[in-house]
């Protein structure tokens, strides 16, 4: 085995690994929403309270918590769509993690110290994934 080779197949092994990151979080993600939809749905209302847009906390106050354990269920399952679709289709699963992600710094700054390194992970094994399915 060459060294380019071995290079090539450690720098999937990573990316690997990072897809299987995210669909364990996301997994573990609709569980909790699960979790918490069924036992403490208004542990929700101050998610947007650092938001950093008008718009984002009041539909979140107007939208989300008018109704929290509907939209905490579908939350859930949106997490657990994304997770299938990282295993089911890498592509679309890796443009929804980043739209997830790039969404949720709109709650405030302190989802940046979340969002901003899951984006560092996503975006370059999004595109490891894209220039290597075709």
């Amino acid at each position: 085995m060459t060294t380019q080779s071995a290079a090539t197949t450690d720098s999937a092994a990573v990316y690997r690994a990072i897809r299987w990151g995210f669909v364990a979080m996301f997994g573990s993600g609709a569980v909790i929403h699960f979790v918490l939809a069924l036992t403490t749905p208004r542990s929700y209302h101050p998610f947007a309270d650092e938001a950093l847009f008008d718009w984002v906390y009041h539909g979140w106050q107007n939208v989300f918590m008018a109704n929290p354990t509907l939209w905490a269920l579908l939350l859930a399952v949106a997490e657990l769509t994304i997770a299938v679709l990282l295993v089911k289709s890498p592509r679309a699963g890796y443009l929804v993690v980043i739209a997830f992600h790039v969404a949720l710094m709109a709650f405030g700054w302190g989802f940046w110290l979340w969002s901003v390194p899951a984006l560092c992970f996503a975006l370059p094994a999004a595109r490891h994934t894209f220039r290597t399915s075709r």
